[in-house]
């Protein structure tokens, strides 16, 4: 079975100078789950996220994981000089290449909008061609949502990266069991993901508490 790729796209935290916090939890998975393929690079830029993303590899249906501050729907990889708007963002992922991506998650604060869970969602879901877009809708704790990730990677994109056929088929049942395994903890980090499944994009949580 070939490897499960995530692309760890992660901010600079608080200045110019990389702080790779996410990383050695993301090695350490690494290491322990020896079916993951770990790519890590440091994004200051909507220019840098664009450039990383258009050289994943055709239909390796990667997962881009992106790790930086965030706030009301604004990426800021580097602080609030280099805040970076919604639609500059979905420019970026739109230079995905043809089955490149399969799953993109938010591991920042406040990407996902509350009120507008699916139409935010599906704008990147169009843009990339990702049948998986999940983030938070509220400004998380960052220890708690960081084991959540985790567990993301372990429990629904490993899986379904295994699966054979390649199908959306059994992503509802995963995404399903995710959700009722750490629902305590998904709804009080506002956790929100859509994907594409039998019948349909599909909301997890169905509704936000």
């Amino acid at each position: 079975m070939s490897k499960a790729p995530v692309v760890v796209l992660e901010g600079t935290w608080w200045s110019n100078h990389e702080v790779p916090l996410v990383l050695p939890y993301f090695h350490a998975l690494s290491i322990s789950h020896r079916e993951i393929d770990l790519c890590h690079r440091t994004i200051r830029s909507v220019e840098d996220i664009a450039y990383y993303v258009a050289r994943v590899s055709k239909n390796s249906g990667a997962m881009l994981y992106f790790a930086c501050h965030g706030e009301e729907l604004h990426l800021k990889p580097a602080g609030e000089r280099d805040k970076i708007n919604h639609e500059d963002l979905l420019g970026a992922l739109g230079k995905a290449k043809e089955g490149a991506v399969s799953f993109i998650h938010f591991g920042c604060c406040e990407m996902i909008a509350p009120n507008a869970r699916r139409e935010t969602h599906q704008k990147i879901l169009d843009v990339s061609g990702a049948k998986w877009s999940s983030g938070y809708t509220k400004a998380v704790d960052w220890l708690q949502s960081m084991f959540l990730d985790l567990a993301l990677v372990t429990e629904v994109f490993v899986p379904q990266c295994a699966s054979t056929d390649g199908r959306v088929t059994q992503l509802k049942r995963r995404a399903t069991d995710f959700v009722a395994s750490y629902e305590q903890l998904a709804r009080e980090l506002g956790f929100s993901a859509l994907s594409k499944v039998t019948g349909g994009p599909a909301l997890f949580p169905e509704r936000l508490r």
